[in-house]
């Protein structure tokens, strides 16, 4: 027959076996337990950081919050002052409004009396135009008829003492009598005199006028006895009415 080992050899190498298994078993979980061991550090490390960086962002925005609750603060006090001013600035407003208002009111009844005023001389003024219209009737004219409610009359005189005669022959002067402050706008029919101390009712010309125009004309006189001189005339005072 076969021969056969002793049994107590057989244990003795799974015994062997079992303690090396056993070992390698225990280094593996040695390893395992480091490398555990090594994340849990990593990882404890990262937590502190997180944290760290938590505190740092809620420090950070709690500076924020502070800085927006200040400039919200100051946004708010100039509101208010802006609000105060616009009060003051509506108020000034207001008030020169209602001043503007008061004198553009008693500027408009001003204007009001005054054109009633007006309007009451220009009835007066058309009555009485209408009025010397009615007494002056005007058939012809030197530049033809014009409208018949604008007929005028104008009188005036030279002046004794200040009519400015002119030589214009050893017996015969003349004067150029202005008569621009009548406005007349046309040729005027002229009718004049010679007014005087003496001697004038023996010259001629004193009725014939020269040279018409709406502001001027002239005339000439001369005396039958040679006496029509500029000197003779001032010292009598002869002067033209028209």
């Amino acid at each position: 027959g076969a021969r056969r080992n002793p049994p107590h050899h057989s244990s003795e190498e799974e015994l062997k076996d079992m303690v090396v298994v056993s070992i390698q078993s225990i280094v593996s979980l040695n390893q395992l337990v480091t490398e555990l061991t090594t994340r849990l550090a990593k990882n404890t490390l990262a937590v502190e950081d997180t944290a760290q960086q938590v505190k740092q962002l809620r420090a950070s925005l709690t500076e924020e919050t502070a800085k927006f609750n200040n400039q919200i603060k100051d946004v708010a006090g100039q509101l208010d002052e802006l609000k105060e001013d616009s009060n003051v600035t509506v108020a000034t407003l207001s008030d020169n409004l209602s001043t503007l208002s008061d004198k553009l009111q008693g500027l408009v009844e001003q204007v009001g009396t005054e054109f009633g005023t007006v309007e009451e001389e220009l009835t007066t003024l058309r009555d009485e135009v209408t009025r010397k219209n009615s007494a002056v009737s005007i058939v012809s004219a030197e530049e033809g008829l014009r409208e018949a409610n604008c007929s005028k009359v104008c009188a005036g005189t030279t002046g004794r003492d200040t009519t400015a005669w002119e030589r214009l022959s050893a017996n015969g002067i003349y004067i150029t009598v202005d008569m621009s402050a009548c406005g007349f706008v046309a040729v005027p029919t002229v009718t004049t005199a010679m007014e005087g101390v003496t001697d004038h009712w023996d010259t001629t010309g004193s009725s014939e006028v020269y040279r018409t125009t709406a502001t001027s004309f002239r005339i000439y006189i001369r005396n039958t006895y040679g006496r029509s001189t500029t000197t003779n005339a001032d010292n009598w005072n002869w002067n033209i009415e028209w």
